[in-house]
């Protein structure tokens, strides 16, 4: 049975519903990571949070990723500081306040350090990052990098399932992670500029680089979102021309066009004339469930290690390009893969292959009405327990 078989996901008006039920039942001292940015949903989750009421501290750990002086991303800073003031505004007496500057790049040199970065915050339980007796954790990804949330989820679930294994009946928080899902936004951030080299995550190396698995087939799950050429090329091309490739379209969209656009449009060529993509293995997977995603992904994955299974098994990639949501059911799904003994025994391996950005430039952000919509994953911890 798969972990996230059953789950927890609330979005809407039944976000609000959710957290003032949780926080009315007894005190909780909740501890709420997010990042500071340009974005302007930065604030949106942490306000709705506040709102919810309930006794018990409300910490904040807010991150700042530090892209170094020549980031694109530095043209936004009255942004940036707009999102400060509220923050300070929001957590006034309401709990402690941590700032943490992330270096996304080594001193020296050009090599993207944020992912390893990211897992080196949280090192234990009792004590997250300087914050003590927190019942829940709450990781608003809104505003945080690809590189960044996924590594702090993948860091934190490891650390609660080491935990509960050894049952030293310790008091294990909850983990939630929330986000303000706006897909018309998301089209008016761009990128501008992207790494030459792709990375797989901390963590999540598929054992790419080991040469006795150098011949196990490959099998590459690109999460599709728009503008991904470039990515995807280079990333193909860091794989090293993977064995089978299995698109994941978001389908169904807020548009329902959405994913006929994206493959019959944008990456028709790409796919079907360059990479010889069998369309029998494109995946659908929903644009605002992560658990649909992380299902559909995990199956996938175990059907394609028990066809190669004669040849050793095969090597997993997963490359996020997509919206929030549907990338964080692709990452669910590496970290079960990963701590399958089931799949480790039969030969899986699993890594997470990215591009980074260098900077993104907002296009008429102003003229965006669209309100996001906020989402609540409940991922570890009380509602889980048998």
């Amino acid at each position: 049975m798969r972990r996230w078989e059953n789950y927890l996901i609330k979005q809407g008006q039944d976000f609000n519903s959710f957290w003032k039920e949780l926080f009315s039942e007894r005190a909780r001292n909740a501890l709420i990571v997010l990042g500071l940015g340009f974005d302007p949903r930065t604030c949106t989750g942490l306000e709705a949070i506040l709102k919810a009421g309930g006794n018990g501290k409300r910490d904040c750990l807010i991150i700042k990723c530090d892209e170094g002086s020549n980031s694109l991303t530095n043209t936004h800073t009255n942004l940036v500081e707009s999102n400060r003031r509220t923050l300070h505004e929001l957590l006034h007496n309401r709990g402690n306040i941590k700032f943490l500057n992330l270096q996304m790049w080594a001193a020296q040199g050009q090599r993207r350090i944020s992912s390893r970065r990211a897992n080196d915050i949280f090192d234990n339980l009792e004590n997250l990052a300087g914050f003590t007796e927190v019942t829940d954790v709450i990781v608003d990804i809104s505003a945080l990098p690809i590189s960044v949330y996924f590594s702090l989820i993948a860091k934190l679930l490891y650390l609660i399932d080491a935990d509960d294994r050894e049952n030293k009946g310790k008091s294990i928080p909850n983990l939630h992670v929330i986000v303000a899902e706006n897909v018309s936004l998301d089209k008016r951030i761009e990128q501008q500029g992207i790494d030459a080299d792709p990375i797989c995550l901390h963590g999540f190396s598929g054992d790419l680089e080991l040469e006795a698995t150098a011949n196990l087939p490959k099998v590459w799950f690109p999460i599709l979102g728009e503008g991904k050429q470039t990515n995807l090329r280079r990333v193909y091309d860091f794989l090293r021309r993977p064995t089978e490739i299995c698109p994941v379209l978001p389908s169904p969209s807020l548009d329902p066009r959405r994913g006929d656009t994206l493959m019959l449009l944008e990456y028709r060529e790409l796919f079907f004339d360059e990479f010889r993509v069998d369309p029998r293995d494109i995946i659908y997977a929903s644009e605002q469930n992560p658990f649909e995603a992380y299902r559909q992904i995990h199956q996938a994955v175990v059907q394609y290690n028990k066809a190669l299974e004669v040849l050793g098994g095969c090597k997993v990639f997963i490359s996020p390009m997509s919206s929030k949501l549907l990338c964080l059911g692709s990452l669910l799904a590496a970290y079960e893969i990963k701590h399958s003994d089931e799949l480790d025994k039969a030969g899986c391996r699993v890594g997470i292959a990215h591009l980074e950005s260098q900077g993104y430039q907002v296009i008429e952000i102003e003229k965006n009405t669209s309100q996001p919509e906020l989402f609540t994953l409940w991922l570890a911890g009380e509602c889980y327990e048998q």
